[in-house]
């Protein structure tokens, strides 16, 4: 079904107005009508409006004072001012204040309802017109990284910078900061992004089946291979290949990516044919390279071919404020793809995200947001939500405390009470390195008043 548009429609003449109101209603809209200034204002604090019909000149002050208003809230408002035969000149000025059209009494109430029509189709197309932009960007925004914080704002910007760039490059940082994200963003931000960006987890695939992944193989290489097979290398001819997890290849295979890195040709498995490709290659690793070089299990000379550029991306627990910028991120996504009102995400659950360190990085990010999404289906993301071992001592305190009356013949309240409260000062006061003023901001509670609690406690450090 349609849904209705709301109109605002404001004028000091009752007769007219109930008639233009009437007619308006007709066609099924929802209006709402102010006689003056004052409750027009009223009525726009408290609704939201697709198209504004105001009178020019009102008892209590202007048409143009609303239109300003109004166009400040919802730059894509609908606004039709209504003038009289003196008012010709503050019609023009309305449009160019950002008037959509403007009507000159007297007039048709029928003519009025053809105005507001074509300006809620003209509203509709801006509406799709911006959706359309934000689902692009949005789409874009999957090949590059997402955050605000001066870390990642410098790997985009280098990324950009590196774009059209034929050099080697080995990302390093944790497992699930996003290695493939900036790898993909490097190949889609140059002048490879038309070719493929091919993805292999050298670390996943065994080593005896990885050469035949990465090199291709001639029918009977081995035993199975029933017909020829082309390797990534060949499939990334002229765009870009990324070998995640590179620091687990075997020995033997490294020999083989080393001529691969200088000569740009290789053998498929049982062939003693070179094929030639002009491919990109971005590795990546978890694991300390150099420290792998002295125990003996990664080449110096193929560590010095991949390392031509450097990236590092550091953990989530680093990032600051991307922690929620992300979570906002993945809760659109996975709102729209799990069909999910989730609206939003509560104060203390941001507090308690904020602190927390993250050890699966970005990805136990995505994968925390996609379960509540499943799960939850509505409402505010809240403590509640989250998993008990992002919880310090104080959160799950609050959470988990609760005691079976049926279990007991009498409760000392008192002691229980006194109990719990000592225990959640404690917690405040070792998250702040006992900073009695960071402590008593947090839980709410005036500074003398903590300090007689710890005295009378007897609260120390632990």
């Amino acid at each position: 079904m349609k849904q209705t548009a709301y109109l605002l429609l404001v004028d000091d003449e009752e007769d007219l107005r109930s008639a233009l109101q009437e007619t308006l209603e007709m066609s099924n809209y929802h209006v709402t009508t102010a006689a003056n200034a004052m409750r027009a204002k009223d009525a726009m604090e408290n609704a939201k409006f697709d198209v504004a019909i105001l009178d020019i000149r009102l008892p209590d002050g202007s048409g143009l004072d609303l239109l300003q208003s109004l166009k400040a809230s919802d730059p894509d408002i609908g606004v039709i001012l209504i003038t009289g035969h003196s008012e010709v000149e503050s019609a023009v000025q309305a449009i160019e204040l950002g008037a959509d059209d403007f009507l000159k009494k007297p007039f048709e109430p029928s003519e009025l309802d053809i105005r507001v029509k074509e300006l809620i189709k003209k509203r509709a197309i801006k509406l799709e017109n911006k959706e359309l932009k934000h689902e692009i960007q949005s789409s874009k925004s999957q090949h590059g990284l997402i955050g605000q914080s001066e870390s990642i704002q410098r790997l985009r910007d280098t990324a950009l910078m590196l774009g059209d760039s034929d050099s080697t490059v080995l990302i390093t940082g944790e497992s699930g900061t996003g290695k493939e994200v900036l790898a993909n963003m490097l190949h889609q931000s140059g002048n490879r992004a038309n070719k493929p960006f091919v993805s292999i987890n050298c670390g996943a695939i065994p080593e005896e089946l990885l050469e035949s992944e990465l090199f291709g193989h001639v029918k009977g290489a081995f035993t199975g291979a029933v017909r020829a097979r082309s390797g990534r290398f060949e499939v990334a001819n002229g765009g870009t290949i990324f070998l995640d997890e590179i620091g687990d290849m075997s020995p033997k295979l490294q020999v083989k990516l080393l001529r691969v890195l200088q000569e740009r040709t290789f053998e498929p498995v049982g062939s003693h044919q070179s094929i030639h490709v002009d491919v990109r290659v971005i590795a990546a690793t978890h694991r300390d390279l150099e420290k792998e070089i002295q125990e003996g299990r990664f080449r110096q000379d193929l560590f010095y071919r991949l390392n031509v550029i450097p990236l590092m991306l550091p953990s989530l627990s680093q990032r600051g404020d991307d922690v929620i910028i992300l979570t906002e991120h993945f809760l659109n996504n996975f709102n729209k793809l799990k069909n999910s009102q989730i609206t939003g995400i509560s104060d203390r659950c941001k507090d308690v995200m904020m602190r927390y360190n993250w050890p699966g990085n970005v990805r136990e990010l995505q994968n925390l947001v996609e379960r509540v999404t499943t799960l939850k289906r509505s409402g505010e993301i809240d403590v509640e939500d989250l998993p008990s071992r992002m919880l310090d001592t104080a959160e799950r305190a609050v959470q988990g405390y609760s005691i079976d009356v049926k279990q007991h013949d009498n409760i000392d309240f008192k002691g229980i009470v006194d109990e719990f409260e000592s225990h959640l000062i404690t917690s405040a006061l070792n998250r702040f390195d006992w900073n009695k003023n960071q402590a008593a901001k947090f839980l709410s509670m005036n500074r003398t008043t903590l300090v007689e609690k710890i005295k009378k406690k007897g609260l120390t450090p632990a």
